[in-house]
């Protein structure tokens, strides 16, 4: 969320700020609190929680293709990053003195800590979820759920960027589940004897109605078993096996699991075709897997395929039993302690209410009303519709 209000902000990827100045710091302390007040507004949620990335234990783990997990990113020299991540930390700590819940767990990264949350909030304090992430590794946390009260909640994802021509914003749900519940009626929602599946399903119905809204419907098990085999380029993470094949002129190429591949072996691994097969069952299916890469590849397979698959699984995906111990010792010391802080009144809120208080937002004489901007913002409220994230 940062760095596509800091990636609109500054150009669409020119960097034409390059955060120097107070003028440009201040800028990206309003876009944020703009942005993330319209995306509250939006979902109309009973609590926000906001992920925080730390240093990720992942990188411990040996690629020997590259030069590691997300070892090919680089941070853009002309951005003054000191200035940047001190203004990320000062909305942190604005977010939580007006209620909000900030996580941030040593060697996690945020979508480690989105997953914890999405465990603890869907299995256990069992409420309807949705994780707001731009980044497609989130959706394969998408999962329905039923209640002990047999009442049916899922976990989706919101992804609220547009790019390009006729784009639209995305609410990723589980598919043959969710679309199917949102347009059923049931006795009690009738009579509003079930107010708080009303109240939820109204809010689903606003969200999906909502202009440029597109909802989706994915297998979230599905797209992590993708990633196993495919990989993840923005990660730095390769396929599962890549070589090198001649073509029909004499050349070598790179070949690589591709989706198409993927879906081959993949279904060969099921039992039947409507099994879905998650990361559990592939040590018990590792010589089916060998033998689909073979067919491929079309020689035998230079590496171990159980730890290759290990490998792999730890590097995509998103399930605590995966993650070191210490990580979900440290978010069940903190969870019950953020769940206990009083929720804020967030129906209303807007950049001006985020702020109040701050040096960003001044008072309003006699001490009533949402504030006045400070003059800085009235010097540099120019921001035109075209750089708006949303």
């Amino acid at each position: 969320m940062l760095f596509r209000s800091l990636f609109v902000l500054s150009g669409f990827g020119k960097f034409q700020y390059t955060f120097d100045s107070q003028k440009e710091t201040d800028e990206l302390m309003r876009k944020l609190a703009m942005d993330f007040a319209f995306l509250i507004r939006l979902l109309n949620p009973s609590r926000v929680i906001i992920a925080v990335d730390d240093k990720s234990w992942r990188k411990s783990i040996q690629i020997e293709e590259n030069e590691g997990y997300k070892g090919h990113r680089k941070q853009n020299e002309y951005i003054n990053w000191d200035n940047v991540f001190g203004i990320y930390n000062e909305f942190l700590e604005i977010f939580e003195n007006n209620g909000m819940i900030v996580t941030k767990i040593a060697t996690a990264e945020g979508d480690d800590t989105i997953t914890l949350w999405r465990d603890e909030l869907l299995f256990n304090q069992q409420q309807h979820v949705i994780l707001v992430s731009g980044d497609e590794d989130i959706r394969q946390l998408v999962a329905p759920y039923m209640s002990n009260e047999k009442k049916k909640i899922f976990a989706t994802v919101f992804n609220p960027f547009m790019q390009g021509k006729n784009a639209a914003r995305k609410l990723y749900v589980p598919e043959k589940y969710f679309i199917k519940w949102l347009n059923e009626a049931s006795e009690g929602d009738i009579w509003n004897m079930n107010a708080a599946i009303e109240v939820d399903k109204g809010d689903f119905c606003r969200i999906r109605d909502t202009e440029k809204v597109r909802v989706e419907e994915i297998n979230g098990l599905h797209i992590a078993m993708k990633k196993v085999f495919c990989g993840d380029d923005g990660d730095n993470i390769p396929s599962i096996y890549t070589w090198m094949a001649k073509t029909a002129k004499g050349d070598d190429k790179e070949v690589r699991i591709t989706n198409a591949k993927f879906e081959k072996i993949y279904e060969s691994l099921q039992n039947s075709p409507n099994e879905l097969v998650d990361h559990y069952d592939l040590m018990e299916r590792k010589d089916k897997i060998k033998q689909g890469i073979h067919k491929f590849a079309k020689h035998d397979l230079p590496f171990d395929i159980e730890e290759r698959l290990k490998r792999q699984i730890k590097l995509v995906v998103l399930d605590k039993t995966l993650f070191p111990k210490k990580i979900v010792e440290d978010f069940d010391k903190t969870k019950e302690e953020q769940l206990a802080k009083p929720r804020p009144d967030i129906g209303g809120i807007n950049m001006n209410s985020l702020l109040q208080g701050t040096r960003y937002v001044k008072a309003s004489r006699g001490g009533t009303g949402s504030g006045d901007e400070s003059s800085i913002f009235k010097e540099i409220d120019r921001l035109s519709s075209s750089k708006q994230l949303f």
